[in-house]
């Protein structure tokens, strides 16, 4: 694993590495990604997604998530 990239730790918490250059995942500047865009990107489960998040957990447009 890039551990300069986010990742979501096997008990769900997200990690923003201090040494991940990219400014789009830092959803809390102004150039930041939507927290949502991020949490797609690492296949976040519904649960995880829960604990970020108020926006509806995205499906595959048939329903299933």
């Amino acid at each position: 694993m890039d551990e300069s990239k986010p990742y979501l730790t096997d008990d769900g918490i997200l990690v923003i590495p201090f040494e991940c250059s990219d400014n789009a995942y830092k959803y809390w500047k102004q150039e930041g990604k939507p927290m949502t865009e991020i949490l797609e990107e690492l296949h976040a489960s519904p649960e995880i997604w829960a604990c970020y998040t108020h926006e509806p957990y995205p499906t595959n447009g048939d329903g299933e998530s």
